[in-house]
């Protein structure tokens, strides 16, 4: 029983490191995207609640970074 839930572990490490990389993509498109925009837009409160989401998303990564690292 121990090797089903092994096997069953390191999949769901190996799903969590898949999602992690493609968090990674999207964090990496919404600071392009940030980043592109004007001045203005970036201190506007539509910037403000972008990047809001973004460190939400930031957020999700570092949890399933560290429960990976545990």
């Amino acid at each position: 029983m121990s090797g089903f839930k092994t096997y069953k572990m390191k999949t769901i490490l190996k799903k969590a490191s898949e999602l992690m990389d493609l968090i990674s993509e999207e964090l990496e498109k919404r600071e392009e995207f940030f980043d592109s925009k004007s001045e203005k837009w970036q201190e506007s409160e539509k910037a403000e609640e972008y990047q809001e989401k973004t460190d939400k998303l930031q957020a999700v990564y570092d949890e399933i970074e560290n429960l990976i690292n545990e």
